[in-house]
């Protein structure tokens, strides 16, 4: 059984990996893949490579962020395990979109023993920031594009699939809050259990006004999103058609892309196409570059999650119960 295990642990990892490269290639259109080619001879690496590391450096970031919620309360995972939690969730959201983030919960009451309901309250906060600091940048790029109408229909090219989608999302909540309400009221040991949970959830919600460095935290929220927006600019100055970038068309493809992430795993199709479009708008003629960095960032986020799962799982499980 042992042996098993161990096989699953380095097996499923790798099974995983081959997945999305077979997932990642399939979904390559022939002109996608001409782009591809033709880009990765024309780039300059030495803007690729300070694009990579400031990709790096954000989800460094975003790591020692959540530790400064969960020292608070008395958990306290090292900075490489809840780096590997956060590139695992990353890479999990590729097989299974919106999946990430209770993923990470998991490995880290798994590995560091932070209870699942108070890690997974943790990472809502983390994304209520996050949430607020998207709305920042839309504002900004909404005011800063020189095309407003042109920009607003590529960023709501896909809303027609998305609110199809929606009463799916509202139904199976609806029926599992029923089902959650039912089992509440007729068993005495579900009551005791929901009531732990929601105790550990609100704990890690309200872990952020119990943090005593709350500048810190804003800071490393403000440091992450000025790695996503400058990745773009510094990844254009990869290719002579775009080292000349406007700000507006910066924080245009910055949008598109996220919003494409958001809807689709990964961004697949949709992230070159519309960072594409908004180039476009400025009159830059160059699909290669929504490509390449679209590879670029998605072969890093592959490469680290596949190792952070296999190296996470090397560590001995806790136990979290009381």
């Amino acid at each position: 059984m042992r042996k098993l295990i161990a096989l699953l642990k380095v097996g499923v990892p790798i099974g995983i990996g081959i997945y999305l490269v077979w997932y990642f290639i399939s979904g390559l259109t022939p002109l996608e893949i001409s782009q591809v080619k033709a880009s990765f001879v024309e780039a300059d690496y030495f803007w690729v490579i300070l694009g990579l590391l400031v990709s790096f450096l954000s989800h460094l970031s975003r790591a020692k962020r959540w530790l400064l919620l969960v020292y608070p309360m008395g958990y306290f995972p090292s900075i490489a395990s809840a780096f590997h939690g956060v590139m695992a969730g990353y890479i999990i959201n590729y097989t299974i979109p919106r999946s990430g983030e209770f993923a990470r919960a998991g490995l880290m009451a798994k590995y560091e023993g932070v209870p699942f309901e108070k890690g997974f309250g943790t990472i809502v906060v983390e994304r209520i920031f996050d949430l607020l600091m998207l709305g920042l940048v839309f504002l900004i790029t909404g005011y800063m594009q020189i095309d407003a109408k042109g920009f607003s229909a590529i960023a709501q090219s896909n809303e027609t699939d998305q609110n199809q989608s929606l009463p799916i999302i509202v139904l199976i909540g609806m029926v599992l809050v029923v089902s959650a309400i039912i089992a509440y009221f007729f068993s005495p040991r579900i009551q005791d259990f929901i009531r732990e949970k929601l105790r550990g959830i609100w704990e890690g919600l309200t872990s952020f006004w119990k943090m005593q460095e709350k500048w810190n935290f804003l800071g490393h929220t403000f440091f992450i999103w000025v790695c996503y927006v400058g990745g773009i600019w510094i990844f254009a100055q990869a290719f002579p058609e775009t080292a000349d970038m406007p700000i507006g068309c910066v924080f245009g493809a910055f949008v598109v892309g996220a919003t494409a992430i958001a809807l689709l795993p990964g961004g697949l199709g949709a992230y070159p196409l519309w960072v594409s479009a908004v180039l476009n708008l400025y009159g830059i003629d160059f699909p290669g570059y929504g490509v390449f960095m679209w590879v670029a960032i998605t072969i890093l986020m592959i490469v680290f999650g596949l190792l952070a799962l296999f190296l996470i799982q090397r560590k001995k499980e806790v136990d979290t119960k009381r």
